[in-house]
């Protein structure tokens, strides 16, 4: 995962599970201008669940990277 990815190479990335149909929500979030709030909200979403976790989720690592990741393709 580069710093300079662009929004289609990360979206390549995704999980298949939200490949499901010819537009996927995160594009329809995006073309409505409500991508940012919406992945800004989740990146606190998952650092919140590991608030009071002993052992951090590397998952939830993973996603607030690849969130943050896509904030910024989205807005270059």
């Amino acid at each position: 995962m580069g710093a300079d990815e662009t929004w289609e190479e990360l979206k390549k990335q995704g999980q298949d599970h939200y490949k499901t149909g010819t537009i996927e929500p995160i594009d329809l979030y995006r073309a409505a201008g409500a991508f940012r709030h919406f992945a800004l909200c989740s990146i606190i979403k998952y650092a919140y669940r590991n608030l009071n976790s002993e052992k951090v989720s590397t998952k939830d690592l993973d996603k607030i990277i690849d969130y943050a990741q896509k904030v910024r393709a989205a807005e270059c």
